[in-house]
């Protein structure tokens, strides 16, 4: 049987199908080569094959010439169309049995991902802001969102001189406009002075920590953390190779004589301190730099919601003493929620530019657009004003989720601070708060247990890392008094 009059049983040609004749054509060239019926490699010549399905010779040559794009068949001048003897062989192998293939074992090749000594991780489900009453600190209220000024902002990020900035790769380098945005409009009014050279963009605090990990930890680096403290910062450090040193807290934050004299990096939240709030006083951060300095170690400096502020006015950071030996971690994403991502470290212009160096294997630079946005959003006042906006909000539900708990569970002890997105509490001793946040969750009600906080859960199965931030004044009163309630049954029932 000749080669045409096989294609001929295959390929069937329908005038009124949709699907142009040229595919009617590659499809049944496919399902012929598929089921390897060619004792030939070569294919008939077009002219052959159109007069043979009475289509056009022009509808015969976009089919062969699909085909060979996608590197089924390949042509040879003046011989005529061939098929890819590596297809051949594929379809040839196909039908021939099975002798037990061996399944992939992908773990084999993978590296292990666990942190050492597997501590515990920080889980949020995505659903956790949906619920009635979620007391967590995941993200900003809808309504608190500055949608007109950031979308203002984002059409002018694609006007004039900004689109270009907008559009194009922009080969590793940050956004100058929203450097500058922050060196004057941000940094400068902390006190903090910098240069162009001495910042880089990051996605976010998190990619900040493992972008300075990479840099500066080796296997064993002795660094030293708050207790309880940021327990992704914990994670970040075990799995670049540190040997961590939990030092505990007292009311001024950090205590500095608990720091080992070896240590080379010592990591604070000083402004509020995660989780508990607490504000490091003037006194305490001068001791603090001067204990780096004597020790020879650096201070990594994690602006946590410095803004935040309620009671008073905030100090000065830490790297408003300069950058000798000190890299200060900020972000937006506290304030703007998941819409705006960036990130920067401050430090100085040699660790900058190996940050850079880091950052270029990874996604070489943050959106343009996404940048000049933020810029102009800045250089717009939008971003102050959104800082005004959020703090009014945040300081009156504060002040109500603080007067109720005295109110409804007056057995539960607020740590004493002096702003902060959340409340750091201690309940009594006999409940379990991660039992008690599986209980709330069939209520519609969310917490996060402290324990993560801890390097030993232990010491905090009685915290709470109360946000109040996504409840309104009423939400704050019915979702408090229904735990009250809660735990009153639980407590009658035992």
């Amino acid at each position: 049987m000749s080669g045409v009059e096989i294609l001929d049983r295959y390929i069937q040609i329908d005038r009124e199908s949709p699907t142009p004749l040229f595919l009617q054509t590659k499809k049944g060239i496919e399902k012929f080569i598929g089921d390897g019926c060619f004792q030939s490699l070569k294919l008939p010549s077009t002219r052959h094959l159109a007069e043979q399905l009475n289509i056009s010779l022009n509808t015969v040559l976009k089919a062969y010439e699909e085909l060979e794009s996608q590197g089924v068949i390949y042509s040879k001048p003046r011989s005529g169309w061939y098929i890819n003897p590596e297809t051949a062989a594929q379809h040839s192998s196909k039908k021939a049995p099975s002798l037990n293939p061996i399944p992939q074992d992908w773990m084999r090749r993978a590296k292990k991902t666990e942190t050492p000594g597997n501590p515990d991780q920080v889980k949020r489900s995505t659903g956790d802001s949906q619920f009635s009453f979620p007391f967590i600190t995941a993200s900003i209220p809808q309504d608190l969102f500055p949608f007109s000024a950031w979308i203002k902002a984002s059409r002018e990020a694609f006007q004039e001189d900004s689109r270009q900035f907008s559009l194009y790769d922009n080969f590793g380098a940050d956004d100058p406009a929203l450097v500058s945005a922050i060196l004057y409009n941000i940094l400068a009014p902390r006190g903090i002075t910098a240069a162009p050279e001495n910042i880089i963009l990051t996605a976010g605090t998190q990619h900040a920590l493992y972008l300075i990990s990479e840099l500066l930890i080796q296997q064993g680096t002795p660094v030293a953390i708050e207790d309880p403290g940021y327990p992704d910062a914990r994670h970040t450090f075990l799995r670049a190779g540190a040997t961590l040193t939990e030092v505990p807290l007292d009311k001024g934050g950090i205590t500095l004589k608990e720091i080992p004299a070896n240590t080379e990096i010592i990591y604070t939240t000083p402004s509020h301190q995660l989780p508990s709030n607490i504000s490091m006083s003037n006194p305490r951060k001068s001791g603090l730099l001067q204990l780096a300095k004597r020790l020879g170690c650096c201070i990594i400096e994690d602006d946590y919601d410095a803004e935040m502020r309620f009671i008073g006015r905030s100090s000065p950071p830490i790297a408003s003493h300069g950058l000798d030996n000190i890299i200060y971690i900020s972000g937006f994403s506290k304030h703007l929620g998941a819409v705006c991502r960036i990130a920067y470290i401050v430090a100085h212009k040699e660790i900058i530019a190996s940050l850079q160096d880091i950052r270029r294997y990874q996604l070489r630079n943050l959106s343009g657009h996404e940048q000049r946005t933020l810029a102009h959003f800045i250089m717009n006042r939008g971003y102050e004003q959104q800082i005004r906006n959020l703090r009014r909000v945040a300081k009156k539900r504060w002040k109500v989720c603080q007067l109720l708990i005295e109110e409804l569970l007056p057995d539960w002890k607020i740590t004493s601070s002096s702003g902060g997105l959340n409340l750091w509490i201690e309940v009594p001793s006999e409940i379990n708060t991660r039992e008690l946040a599986h209980i709330l969750r069939q209520h519609s009600i969310v917490i996060e247990p402290g324990a993560v906080f801890f390097a030993d859960h232990k010491q905090g199965h009685n915290f709470i890392k109360l946000g109040f931030l996504l409840l309104d004044e009423k939400k704050i009163r019915d979702g408090l008094t229904l735990i009250s309630n809660i735990i009153k049954n639980i407590t009658n029932k035992s």
